[in-house]
């Protein structure tokens, strides 16, 4: 490792590069652009202001113009003309209410220009007809705006009214016959939102109005301020005043039927915020930033990015258990080198504790089992050898032979001379079957076993000597009562875990199962019989082996019955 006095630390290196290649560029760029931008900032703002305001306030009169000429249809079209001329000879107000309701329908329902269409004759004004985009527009009407309306267009002749009632605003026309007398009204509530909707695309808009023939639409303003300006009548362009602190546009229109105004305040924070300077002054600075980006982007990934990819990968060999690792790279700055320095001896001192506590648990793993497998029951030999001594005396020498062979196996077992830890199941079943020969001989028929064995299993390899024991218990709790007992063994597969269930018709009480939690638990026990110690000592040798998903467990079945579990984790590499 390089020594420490020789690397440059990494802050001074970055404060140099930061400073060098990218804070004085830019201070020097940002001072050019505002000296030389700042003088065009206000022409070009306005042209960007006239030319939005001059299309929106184009497409906001063509919308006007339509609906007028929309409502002109009323007259050009012979269909109120002609049912008024029937009516007029039949006197059917039915037949000429549908026929003008159809009219309404057919031509202004889904014109979204309108929200509202109501037409009613002159000579009986409750026979009404209307279309509407809103139930509440045509209540409004009714209850605030019929009455102005009906005393309006009295003396309206054939032209076209605008006016705006709480908010509203309606165009008003009489309807004609051919000797240019009025027999109905036309009124429209205009969809101003939508008309006019088009003035918030002018650029800077705050907010803004609509004069028709001095009438305001939404009445942002009592008057026309275009009212006050010097000119003719009719702008060909809007106008654009700037007032320091306030910014408006203007336009006059004048159609020879209608005049209109539009009126808009801009909001200058947006006006002062959108400047030429900063598009300019972003243009240079990405161009200037490219290279700057380049050499940062290689100093880091030199000086930072390499060595923290070293150390992950080095990390990254350790939760492989690759203790030892260490890490190797071209250390160019003080902190790197004393942090792979200090990884690398932090890997020597895992490999180290790592071997020391492995193999410090391989003995004392190794001397629990050896000591558990060690603890023989000499009340069973006792009882065996009683047996024994009993069968000779009562019966001929081939019950003897077979319980002297079933002991010799039990024997073997125990004894363990070739230091086997494993075997396969069919052995382990072989010495539990020598068990219950011995014992089956002991209490003739009053006790029954059965097994269910998948032929599968035979070959897992189990620990020596865990099935006996629990076999062992199972007889001593399923003949403690009166009756006859019975024991069935069921071994089987699930996942990678092998199941032995034995089974006994005897019942546990809240006292026995106070009893077994003692039993599997950690905490020693001072006094335990021998079959009890059997089954704990199982438990215990089960977890060591593999773990604590694995061991021993008793409990009742649904019938009431008591069932002991032994699971044991199987190792494929370790079948035959």
């Amino acid at each position: 490792m390089k020594k420490a006095g020789r690397n440059r630390q990494l802050k001074w290196s970055m404060i140099k590069m930061l400073a060098a290649g990218w804070f004085l560029p830019f201070l020097l760029i940002s001072v050019m652009l505002l000296f030389f931008v700042l003088k065009r900032m206000d022409r070009q703002i306005q042209n960007t202001i006239m030319t939005s305001a001059d299309k929106s306030i184009e497409l906001c009169e063509l919308r006007l113009k339509q609906a007028i000429e929309s409502s002109k249809e009323a007259s050009y079209q012979p269909t109120l003309k002609e049912g008024y001329a029937r009516y007029l000879q039949d006197g059917d107000d039915v037949k000429l209410g549908r026929a003008a309701s159809n009219f309404i329908i057919q031509h202004y329902r889904v014109n979204t220009d309108f929200n509202l269409t109501y037409l009613y004759f002159i000579h009986d004004p409750e026979n009404a007809c209307m279309t509407y985009q809103d139930y509440y527009d045509a209540k409004v009407f009714t209850e605030y705006a019929l009455e102005e309306v009906m005393e309006l267009s009295r003396d309206l002749d054939t032209a076209i009214a605008f006016v705006n009632i709480r908010g509203r605003m309606y165009m008003v026309r009489n309807i004609v016959d051919s000797n240019f007398e009025p027999f109905a009204v036309l009124t429209m509530e205009l969809n101003v939102e939508d008309m006019f909707g088009g003035l918030r695309a002018i650029w800077g808009f705050k907010e803004g109005d609509v004069f028709i023939d001095g009438i305001p639409v939404f009445q942002v303003y009592e008057q026309d301020p275009c009212l006050a300006l010097e000119g003719e009548s009719d702008m060909k362009e809007p106008l654009y005043y700037n007032r320091g602190k306030e910014a408006y546009v203007y336009r006059r229109l004048d159609s020879g039927w209608h005049k209109t105004a539009y009126t808009v305040t801009l909001d200058e924070t947006v006006i002062a915020g959108e400047t030429v300077v900063i598009k300019y002054l972003l243009v240079m600075l990405v161009v200037f930033m490219i290279p700057l980006i380049v050499v940062v982007f290689y100093f880091f990934h030199q000086s930072v990015n390499k060595p923290i990819e070293a150390l992950r990968d080095a990390y990254k060999e350790i939760e492989k258990e690759h203790y030892g690792f260490h890490v190797e790279t071209d250390i160019r700055h003080e902190e790197f080198a004393e942090l792979d320095e200090a990884f690398n001896s932090m890997s020597d001192k895992l490999q180290y504790q790592f071997e020391k506590i492995y193999l410090e648990e391989l003995a004392l793993r190794d001397a629990n089992i050896m000591a558990l497998q060690s603890q023989i029951n000499p009340h069973f030999l006792n009882n065996t050898l009683e047996i024994i001594n009993w069968e000779a005396r009562m019966a001929e020498n081939y019950k003897i032979s077979a319980m002297i062979e079933a002991l010799s196996t039990m024997m073997e077992a125990t004894m363990n001379r070739g230091r086997q830890q494993l075997i396969p199941l069919s052995e382990e079943m072989s010495y539990a079957d020598a068990y219950l020969y011995i014992i089956s001989r002991r209490f003739g028929e009053k006790l029954e076993v059965s097994k269910e064995i998948d032929e599968n299993c035979l070959q897992v390899m189990v620990p020596r000597l865990i099935i006996q024991p629990i076999i062992e218990n199972a007889v001593e709790h399923g003949m403690n009562f009166a009756g006859k007992g019975k024991i069935h063994i069921r071994i089987s597969k699930k996942e990678d875990r092998l199941l032995i269930e034995v089974m006994n018709n005897g019942k546990l009480t809240e006292k026995d199962m106070e009893k077994i939690v003692h039993l599997l638990g950690e905490k020693d026990m001072k006094e335990i019989r021998s079959a009890s110690l059997g089954i704990r000592n199982v438990n215990k040798r089960l977890k060591l082996l593999y773990g604590d998903e694995c061991g021993l467990t008793i409990k009742s079945d649904k019938n009431g019955h008591t069932v002991s579990t032994i699971i044991v984790k199987i190792d494929n590499a370790g079948e035959q």
